[in-house]
């Protein structure tokens, strides 16, 4: 029995395997695992929450320059 898969070293490419080698993909990992969530999103998924701008970060204030005491 052959089985079309996709592994993870050329997941947008699919092979026919057989049995033996099948087995030996889904034991090392390499398999592609699809999920009906992946194929088909939720037509009543949220909406993702809009991105907060940037805050300005705070800058310390500067320090009286030591040169201008030295010159006294």
């Amino acid at each position: 029995m052959t089985h079309t898969v996709r592994t993870t070293m050329r997941p947008d490419q699919e092979i026919e395997v057989d049995d033996a080698e099948y087995l030996d993909l889904q034991r090392q990992g390499l398999l592609v695992q699809e999920t009906a969530e992946e194929e088909v999103p939720p037509a009543t998924a949220a909406p993702a929450a809009p991105e907060a701008p940037p805050q300005p970060a705070m800058v310390a204030p500067k320090k009286p320059s030591s040169a201008a005491s030295k010159e006294n």
